[in-house]
């Protein structure tokens, strides 16, 4: 990992290489070490006071609620792992409220994607960037839009679902399928890096004139969002389980965040 950590926080580590995404154990990893080469206390001489006493000399240091937030919740999971259930119970997790999603409505979506197959294809799925890498040819099926998708942030748990493209996004994708073929592809549904993909998004982007802090994970906020509006729209309620799982939300609360978004839109149009 090329980090040095506190030899509590390296067993903290190892332990989650098994049960979490890398970049949870790469940040969590190193928000702990920082706590206990600040303690500087044995693990058993912890008290709640110190962790609320390194949340204060944080915010002297000028780091924002949503960084103090994220240690917080590291913490947790720390003493969790440590069998330190008492000291879990009483972290306290910084108030933060938690922005709305960055999202575009669904015309300037169809502009960004302008049948830009991976672009095209991020949006229908509401894929995060990294997840387009894992899209095969061999687990499409070109006549039904059915294609397996593999979530990220679910290492540990089921992460492998089965999706169905919408007709405009399946015929897009059949045309790319039939103009890339060949071994020089193999079996990766887009041959290209994560910069490539973020690239023709930023390109797609610029040319319509859309502020910079878009990002390719946009369209993802974007489809869970429409298709959030779609549903109050046509039945005045969400099925919040159905979209859960469509997005690969481990929590239903954070599918509700974009329910909620949904319908303050709404309520602002009417």
């Amino acid at each position: 990992m090329g980090l040095k950590l506190h030899p509590d926080a390296e067993k903290f580590r190892a332990y989650m290489v098994f049960n979490r995404a890398p970049s949870t154990v790469y940040n969590y990893s190193r928000n702990v070490s920082r706590f206990l080469v600040w303690v500087d206390k044995p693990l058993d001489e912890i008290e709640p006071h110190d962790v609320t006493d390194w949340y204060k000399s944080l915010e002297e240091d000028g780091l924002a609620p949503r960084s103090i937030w994220r240690f917080g919740w590291a913490l947790r999971a720390f003493f969790d792992t440590m069998g330190m259930k008492e000291l879990e119970l009483r972290t306290p997790i910084m108030a933060y409220e938690v922005p709305d999603p960055l999202w575009l409505d669904k015309s300037q979506t169809m502009g960004v994607i302008a049948g830009v197959p991976v672009l095209c294809v991020g949006y229908a799925l509401a894929l995060r960037v990294g997840e387009v890498r894992f899209l095969s040819r061999r687990r499409f099926d070109q006549d039904t839009g059915q294609i397996e998708v593999k979530r990220l942030k679910h290492k540990g748990r089921r992460n492998t679902y089965i999706l169905e493209l919408e007709p405009w996004c399946l015929e897009i994708l059949n045309k790319h399928l039939a103009e890339t073929e060949g071994p020089r592809h193999g079996d990766a549904m887009f041959k290209m890096s994560v910069s490539t993909i973020q690239s023709r998004f930023n390109d797609r982007a610029a040319a319509l004139g859309l502020d910079p802090k878009y990002s390719f994970h946009c369209l993802r906020h974007s489809k869970v969002t429409h298709l959030a509006l779609r549903e109050l729209e046509e039945n005045g309620v969400v099925d919040e389980l159905s979209l859960s799982k469509f997005a690969g939300h481990l929590r239903v609360e954070t599918t509700r965040m974009y329910v909620h978004l949904a319908a303050r839109h709404l309520a602002f149009k009417a």
